[in-house]
């Protein structure tokens, strides 16, 4: 898959590390902000960055606007505002670089800088984001986050949701061959219906490589006492894998990777 001038396979599964430029993001707000300025701490953030690469990730995935349950909605001038300290830096990423947004003042921003993927958990609402991704030809993650009020399995649900969002896309401009899904985990969904989508969820009926974001997500707790949820995360996260998910979303790279490597050879 062609991520703008930069292209992976997906023979193995890859690994996705997650940099949050937020100061309330539920497992890690405030690692990158500078405590005498506030603002983003640019130096911080890049050797965050590096490290991840060398550990193994394919993606780096930059958001600065927690969507954690209730947290506080921000502007796009606030988010730019925490966003703009490394913009200029992305082209110099070797690993795949995605904005986690859904304004498209940001991804405008995001992609005037050479940004390569779109992660957008409200799946391209944003008019002007649909535009830019479709004129851009950019790939972008589209994610499930409806609250299951039907008596269908969550299962059945997402890939309800999957089809019928694809297909809206693709009548709106955006290739087919550029959707990556998400089922969206912990998003409008109870924890059993979260253990169902990773025990049951068959994501190779689906052309478009899959993402998982599990990581660190509060329904573990329930399944373990791992103080930092990272070793739950990665094992829940593996089953994903192995029912052909593509992609792994992560706080914590290198034990994912190393992993992967065991498990995927």
């Amino acid at each position: 898959m062609l991520f703008s001038k930069k292209e992976l396979n997906f023979e193995v599964p890859k690994v996705m590390g997650i940099i949050n430029l937020t100061p309330d993001s539920f497992s890690d707000g405030g690692k990158f902000i500078c405590p005498k300025t506030l603002k983003t701490d640019r130096s911080k953030v890049l050797k965050e960055i590096e490290k991840m690469e060398n550990q193994g990730a394919a993606f780096i995935d930059i958001g600065a606007e927690s969507t954690r349950p209730n947290a506080f909605q921000i502007s796009a001038a606030e988010e730019l505002d925490r966003l703009m300290p490394i913009l200029d830096d992305i082209k110099n990423i070797n690993a795949v670089v995605s904005i986690d947004s859904s304004k498209g003042e940001v991804i405008s921003e995001a992609i005037k800088n050479g940004v390569d993927f779109i992660n957008d958990i409200n799946s391209l609402k944003d008019k002007k984001a649909l535009k830019l991704v479709k004129d851009h030809n950019l790939p972008v993650c589209i994610m499930h986050k409806e609250k299951n009020l039907s008596k269908n399995s969550i299962c059945l649900e997402i890939g309800n949701f999957f089809k019928k969002k694809v297909l809206e896309l693709s009548k709106n401009g955006i290739s087919k061959e550029k959707i990556i899904l998400d089922p969206g985990f912990g998003y409008e969904k109870t924890p059993y219906e979260n253990l169902e989508i990773i025990s049951k969820f068959n994501y190779t009926k689906f052309e478009n490589p899959c993402l998982i974001g599990i990581s660190r997500k509060g329904f573990l707790k329930k399944l373990s006492n791992d103080p930092n949820l990272d070793q739950t995360s990665v094992t829940t996260g593996i089953i994903s894998l192995l029912n052909g998910a593509k992609i792994i979303r992560t706080h914590n790279v290198p034990l994912t990777a190393t992993t992967i490597e065991k498990v995927f050879g």
